[in-house]
């Protein structure tokens, strides 16, 4: 194209958050038969908040009996550690139910948000949506909106950009776009919470329910998802 086009993105980090994420999930879903047979241990050290110092604790004390292909590599784990604890907490809950482990009257291991996540990990289910996160997700594509307006010297009012992303084709696009960033940020242990659930199953799920059939997360269409929302934005100022 003739015109200049500025990313919001480091790419090479997102390729890092994707490929961090796609990890994460793969040791998760190990986690849960792993905890069921005893070959691997929650934390015993106490945290009073949890997040990437008790996801640290516990891959560091576990990294070993964790399968070389599911691990991250040892200069990598306090990165990892970071992103991983998002992910637990702001995609999953417990299922409340008799005989969760970590409850009874004299507790032995770390009770933290993070570490009751890991020990229940076979009990884990995604997070209940509700519109107040729905609501967050919004807001979050339209503050992405109206960072790659900026960036590229384009003037746009924060009411024209939330009312371009009520149109389903350039809510997709602005999903990738905030969704980006939060991976990115992720990798430092910053997170939205739920919202970034939904902006999740914005870009990967069909609107008919459950996930896009074939769908994979790659760099591609993060490129290709900003181009498009930049031309948008252009028509619309």
């Amino acid at each position: 194209m003739s015109l200049q086009e500025n990313s919001t993105f480091d790419y090479a980090r997102l390729s890092k958050a994707i490929s961090t994420r796609d990890l994460s999930y793969k040791l998760l879903m190990w986690i849960g038969d792993a905890i069921d047979k005893g070959l691997i241990q929650p934390s015993k050290v106490a945290h009073q908040t949890g997040g990437p110092d008790a996801a640290t604790d516990w891959l560091r004390s576990n990294y070993y009996q964790i399968p070389e292909h599911l691990r991250p590599a040892e200069d990598d784990i306090a990165e990892f550690s970071a992103f991983f604890s998002t992910y637990l907490t702001s995609s999953f809950d417990v299922v409340e139910k008799p005989g969760t482990k970590g409850e009874g009257p004299t507790p032995t291991i770390c009770r933290c948000e993070l570490c009751m996540r890991i020990v229940n990990a076979p009990h884990l289910r995604a997070k209940k949506l509700y519109a107040s996160d729905k609501r967050r997700a919004k807001f979050l594509m339209t503050e992405r909106m109206l960072e790659l307006a900026t960036e590229n010297q384009l003037v746009i009012s924060h009411d024209r950009a939330a009312e371009l992303i009520s149109d389903k084709t350039v809510q997709r696009d602005a999903a990738f776009v905030a969704y980006g960033h939060w991976l990115i940020m992720r990798l430092s242990g910053q997170s939205d919470g739920p919202a970034i659930l939904a902006l999740w199953r914005l870009i990967a799920w069909d609107p008919r329910g459950g996930i896009r059939r074939g769908f994979t997360l790659n760099l591609g269409d993060f490129k290709v998802a900003e181009r498009k929302l930049l031309a948008t934005i252009r028509i619309a100022t």
